[in-house]
């Protein structure tokens, strides 16, 4: 397997790299990007990407990383993608950051996309004592922290929630009665529609009978049932009934 050693105190410079494993002890400038299944050391890093599977360096500088697990003491960088943890114990300045949890101590980020943030307080500590720190910060979040039940919290929406009792009134009521609505008759689930002119002539008899007046049923129509005035007597003859 290939591995490409950067010494101490040496800078050393690519326009582009790739290898199995890079460790970088001194300076590594490269100009377009670098590609590695692991990235290590306690030197700097200037790219213009940075891909491994593993990244653990002290000081990276670069235009995107993309990588599982990122550690470093420094890094600045526009998009960082790491999909399981990153990890900065000395200072964060990026655009975006995408990943599954991210540990960091003092940072200037515009935008987080992250499952789990810890905040870590302004101490000096080594690589493996951040990594403890974030550890014990997680695991007493995940104690002290009020569990919410399924609840959501800082949603844009209201969650719906259904309560049994209300499933449960319409059967309790249609068992009290002893029938269904399938079982009641058809009167009682449509009613007929409701007849307008037999009410208009209902209301037409009781407004005659608080007047004094009744109505009559008589043969012939109207026409011929109607009053005929004489204008030789000038009186009203009224058919015979």
């Amino acid at each position: 397997m290939k591995t490409v050693y950067i010494p101490k105190g040496e800078t050393v410079h690519y326009e582009s790299l790739v290898t199995d494993h890079l460790v970088v002890k001194g300076c590594l400038d490269v100009t377009y990007g670098v590609k590695a299944k692991t990235i290590s050391g306690n030197g700097v890093i200037c790219a213009g990407s940075s891909e491994a599977d593993s990244i653990r360096i002290d000081s990276l500088e670069t235009a995107t990383v993309i990588c599982k697990r990122l550690i470093a003491k420094r890094v600045q960088v526009p998009e960082v993608f790491a999909s399981e943890s990153a990890v900065v114990s000395c200072f964060l300045s990026a655009a975006y950051v995408e990943t599954g949890r991210l540990t960091v101590s003092i940072s200037e980020i515009d935008e987080v996309n992250a499952e789990e943030v810890v905040n870590l307080t302004k101490k000096k500590r080594t690589m493996f004592g951040t990594l403890l720190a974030s550890a014990l910060r997680s695991f007493w979040a995940g104690l002290t922290a009020p569990k919410t039940h399924g609840e959501v919290v800082d949603a844009d929406y209201a969650p719906v929630q259904e309560t049994k009792g209300a499933a449960q009134t319409e059967p309790a009521e249609t068992a009290a009665d002893g029938v269904t609505a399938q079982e009641r008759p058809a009167a009682e689930q449509s009613p007929e529609p409701v007849d307008e002119e037999l009410n208009r002539f209902v209301n037409m008899f009781k407004l005659a009978r608080e007047g004094g007046f009744t109505l009559k049923i008589v043969p012939g129509t109207p026409e011929e049932n109607a009053p005929v005035f004489n204008f030789e007597t000038e009186t009203i003859q009224r058919p015979a009934a």
